[in-house]
């Protein structure tokens, strides 16, 4: 599909400074003077970017609604996915450090963001210091996911990478105060195989091995977490490609060898603690 680049404003409508520390988290900040200052909203629909790579840096983008893809196009036209924004995230951070967007930003689901101009929202800060702690945060915020995206990628065996992606996308929802268990991404196969740097067939050979074994189940993009707690001591496992237990959905031979892994693992850790610096 062809990306368009054509947000449209929603006309009138608006959002206060209020909205915004609510939507982050920060609503006991809000208040009257908050509720005076006034951004503009924009109704983006799927496949269009609300920033260029490479285009000046002027506005960061709040996301109300919607999910969208963080992309990154090398010199070869390859384009990398960094990662996945949704309601709370901030988009154009990265704009902050040398004037021009890093990547694209684009929709995968009809979305609607409030557009800040840093100029206006550092005036606006004057008078709503929270406003400037909300910068702050979204920074943090970032530099978190691009942690969490690491530790992903620490993990040799494409299953474990795809569970910790699955249980990073459900810890993000759960904070939302949707569900704990149940899901549906948002973004294709191939955006998922160039996040976790894998082949598109196999993450859907993982999402398979994953549920064979217990752990989850999959219907078309809807994501269903059977075993969080057996997930959990999965995604552990770091010392090499992950083996497929013979029978299937055998729980116990599933159990049995994972147990043993993440034992293996444990151990590895504690050896490594105890070496004298």
């Amino acid at each position: 599909m062809e990306k368009s680049s054509d947000p449209q404003t929603l006309g009138p409508a608006r959002c206060s400074a209020s909205d915004l520390l609510r939507w982050m988290g920060m609503g006991h900040e809000a208040g009257p003077r908050a509720d005076q200052i006034v951004f503009p909203m924009r109704r983006v629909r799927t496949g269009t970017l609300v920033i260029h790579e490479g285009a000046p840096f002027e506005s960061l983008y709040f996301i109300s609604a919607g999910t969208f893809k963080a992309v990154h196009t090398d010199p070869d036209g390859y384009e990398l996915v960094q990662g996945f924004l949704s309601r709370g995230d901030v988009i154009g951070l990265d704009g902050l450090s040398d004037g021009v967007y890093g990547g694209d930003a684009v929709a995968l689901e009809d979305a609607t963001v409030a557009i800040a101009t840093f100029r206006e929202l550092l005036q606006a800060a004057r008078l709503v210091p929270a406003l400037e702690q909300l910068v702050f945060l979204a920074s943090g915020r970032e530099i978190r996911r691009k942690n969490m995206t690491l530790e992903v990628m620490a993990a040799v065996g494409a299953e474990v990478r795809l569970a910790r992606f699955l249980l990073q996308l459900i810890a993000r929802q759960a904070e939302q105060g949707y569900s704990t268990r149940c899901m549906v991404l948002r973004m294709s196969r191939r955006d998922i195989a160039s996040h976790l740097g894998i082949a598109h067939e196999t993450v859907s050979r993982s999402l398979t091995a994953l549920s064979d074994w217990g752990y989850i189940a999959v219907q078309h993009r809807e994501i269903e977490i059977l075993d969080p707690e057996g997930l959990e001591r999965f995604k552990r496992v770091t010392r090499g490609p992950t083996i497929k237990p013979p029978g299937g959905r055998g729980w116990a031979t599933r159990r049995t060898r994972i147990e043993e892994m993440t034992r293996a693992a444990d151990s590895d850790g504690a050896r490594v603690s105890a070496t004298p610096v």
